[in-house]
């Protein structure tokens, strides 16, 4: 047998030292929102939504506003898109009369209050607005409603594609972090001595080692917020979304139980309705392990309630080995807690 540091070197597993990622192993995340906002410029920035139809015209201008977030995870190879974004557009429009002059014009705006990961399969919902409210302006408005909203569709449509596909570059486009000046162009050093050495994580560590014990979860509902904070706070209404039993005393320092025991934790902070944050574990963790869980809730307008999670301190696996601890706890709030409170009550939007 080979003494250590001595074996064939197309078999020793070592720190990379360039940060390369190697087929998306490990955890990445990659901002787009720069780049969200480039793409709807490019995708409809200037399109024209009809031309001389019927003496009537109108186009798009410029992207005005494209605030919120925009991810792509990556993790063990799968692309995890993850966006909230508020889009708005200029539009303008011209009248002409049977001689082909202009007689009269309006402008407006387009609003795309909420584009989503979570309503990614629908169309989202498009507001349009007009400058001046006359017959001219109603006029082009109309057409804006009825044919610029199957443009923008198209536009938001051909944009999710994009994003879930990797966003800018695609899913090979690696993290601008990744590589640091530090680590640009240098080249591995020879086989460490022993194995302590060999294993030892570099450092600083790198976006992808701090983050992939991260969950984050954004999801909206029609409803009042106080509606949302009693059905993560109180136990009947707990129980009758997981169709299982569930015990919480909504106090701090007060524990709460769902699943028939599987979630189990404590609350360490309330501020009703807008604020839970709680100790947080499944039964198959080691004994000891936690993580902590943020909710905030906010009633942006009534009956428009925005709900943000984030969940850190995730360990690699359970104390069975079983490394999907990550992707178990994302789809468990996803599906069996928001997605059963959206069905369950009612609450969707």
């Amino acid at each position: 047998m080979a003494k250590v540091g001595e074996g064939d070197e197309r078999w020793i597993v070592s720190e990379r030292q360039d940060g390369a990622n190697v087929h998306g192993w490990h955890w990445q995340e990659k901002d787009c929102l720069a780049w969200a906002k480039e793409r709807y410029g490019e995708l409809l920035g200037g399109k024209v939504v009809c031309e001389d139809e019927g003496g009537l015209s109108v186009k798009l201008t410029k992207l005005t506003k494209c605030s919120g977030e925009a991810f792509v995870n990556i993790r063990k190879g799968k692309m995890i898109p993850s966006y909230e974004l508020e889009l708005r557009f200029g539009w303008e429009g011209t009248v002409k009369d049977g001689n082909g002059n202009v007689i009269a014009s309006a402008s407006g705006a387009v609003h795309l209050p909420y584009v989503a990961e979570e309503n990614s399969d629908e169309d989202p919902e498009v507001k349009v607005s007009v400058s001046k409210e006359d017959a001219a302006g109603g006029r082009l408005k109309e057409v804006m409603l009825s044919k610029g909203r199957k443009v923008v569709y198209v536009a938001v449509a051909q944009w999710v594609k994009e994003m879930a596909a990797g966003g800018p570059g695609g899913k090979d486009a690696a993290p601008k972090a990744a590589v640091t000046a530090a680590t640009a162009g240098s080249k591995p050093d020879s086989v460490k001595a022993t194995v302590t050495e060999a294993v030892k994580p570099a450092a600083p560590l790198r976006s992808w080692e701090i983050d992939r014990r991260k969950v984050t979860f954004k999801s909206r509902f029609y409803c009042r917020a106080e509606d949302i904070y009693e059905a993560l706070t109180d136990a009947r209404r707990m129980m009758g979304y997981t169709m299982a039993p569930a015990e919480s005393a909504p106090t701090q320092g007060g524990a709460f139980m769902m699943f028939g025991g599987s979630v189990t934790g404590t609350y360490e902070e309330l501020a009703p309705p807008n604020k839970i944050v709680q100790q947080w574990r499944f039964s198959s963790w080691e004994e000891g392990v936690s993580s902590k869980v943020v909710i905030t809730i906010e009633e942006k307008e009534p009956g428009d309630t925005h709900v943000r999670l984030e969940q850190t301190g995730l360990p690699e696996a359970d104390k069975f080995g079983n490394e999907d601890v990550y992707d178990n706890t994302q789809r468990g709030w996803k599906e069996n807690v928001f997605g059963r409170i959206r069905s369950v009550f009612g609450y969707g939007i």
